[in-house]
């Protein structure tokens, strides 16, 4: 789906000019005081200089300034609304830098982002957590399937992501975890329905399977299951769960000493390449197959950051919360919610957990079936 450009001009000399006057605006502001000026640059030669000034913003035409980003209007469109970020135009070849790097437009991006489209900034170092009622709240709460709705809804709102004890029986894991080893047992690289990673001693290991709910009716059911639809409807956006594309249904499968692939994550964004307007808020809804430690690997999440944009060095000082759980317990969380998944400190096996997504209806009009939305970046046209 292709949307109707934006008119370069037009956005820095009035439409920026206005949201500076903003609490948006200044919040931008105050984000960049004393960092060097950027310019943005198009091929047509057409060019806007921002330039931080006592408290303020300007904003002028030219390119005279620090960093100078160069793309074509496509791609400045593309970043404006945030179809896709600054690392996302890099991994598709679609800007060049005439002056300056990747990491100076990293530093101003949280800035940019609250100019182009009225995004907060997170400040994790003055961030308090409360609930809708304004009642503080502990990020490291976990929550009964009996707890009310508004209770979890709350939590989930403020932190990004919530975990809820007990919502399978043994018995249905028992039956869950035999689907899941069966396509493990079948799983081969290359075959289009897993991802592979490479251990330290060089032995290939599995580290996911994908769009399962293809092949596996058991597993498709989890997306209609009572217990799973009452999770997902927490969102304030109407979400479905999503079958054929963004990996479908998916198992995350943690090894110990992998060297090599993505089965351990670092601090990121499911939409750190681009697509959170369309794509955002998303729910990873994770069943819980086995026990995640520290040892067998777990999640770690910044609480409330799914807020707003922030900066990846703002991260070190940032309060994270290391969530473990148990089989049959679900976890759920936005996929904007900063989130990383380091490598299990254990020899033993690590953690498997079932993701059943769900997404907005109009991630589907760009998202094509089999397909993730990085794909789409490197679909997008540009290259430079």
């Amino acid at each position: 789906m292709e949307l109707p450009p934006l008119d370069f001009d037009d956005v820095h000399r009035r439409v920026l000019s206005e949201r500076l006057r903003t609490g948006i605006g200044r919040m931008a502001a105050a984000d960049v005081a004393g960092v060097p000026s950027i310019a943005l640059r198009l091929v047509d030669g057409r060019s806007y200089r921002l330039t931080p000034d006592g408290g303020e913003i300007r904003i002028e035409a030219g390119d005279d300034a620090t960093t100078v980003v160069l793309m074509d209007e496509d791609a400045w469109c593309d970043f404006a609304r945030e179809l896709a970020t600054a690392a996302g135009l890099l991994y598709g070849d679609r800007l060049r830098f005439v002056a300056g790097g990747s990491p100076d437009l990293e530093r101003w991006e949280p800035a940019l982002r609250a100019l182009y489209s009225g995004r907060s900034i997170f400040d994790p170092r003055h961030t308090v957590l409360r609930g809708r009622d304004g009642v503080a709240l502990d990020p490291s709460r976990s929550f009964a399937l009996g707890d009310p709705d508004d209770e979890l809804r709350d939590f989930l709102h403020a932190t990004g992501y919530l975990h809820v004890r007990s919502v399978f029986t043994r018995d249905e894991i028992a039956r869950l975890v035999e689907v899941v080893e069966r396509h493990q047992s079948e799983a081969k690289p290359g075959d289009g329905r897993s991802w592979w990673a490479k251990r330290t001693d060089g032995a290939q290991v599995l580290c996911r399977l994908i769009y399962l709910g293809l092949v596996s009716p058991e597993i498709a059911a989890l997306a209609d299951d009572p217990r799973l639809r009452r999770l997902a409807a927490l969102s304030d956006t109407p979400l479905r769960a999503v079958h054929d594309h963004s990996d479908g249904d998916s198992v995350v499968i943690k090894n110990a000493n992998v060297s090599e692939g993505l089965s351990d994550l670092p601090w990121h964004r499911d939409c750190g390449l681009g697509g959170h307007p369309v794509r955002c808020p998303s729910i990873n809804l994770g069943v819980q197959l086995d026990a995640a430690t520290e040892a067998s690997g777990r999640l770690h999440f910044v609480p409330g950051s799914w807020r707003g944009s922030c900066h990846r060095s703002d991260l070190s000082r940032a309060a994270t919360v290391a969530v473990d759980t148990e089989p049959g317990d679900c976890t759920l969380h936005f996929g904007d919610v900063m989130h990383a998944a380091p490598p299990p400190t254990g020899t033993g096996p690590g953690r498997r957990a079932l993701y059943v997504t769900y997404m907005p209806h109009e991630a589907d009009a760009f998202i094509p079936a089999g397909k993730s939305y990085n794909d789409v970046i490197l679909k997008r046209v540009g290259g430079l």
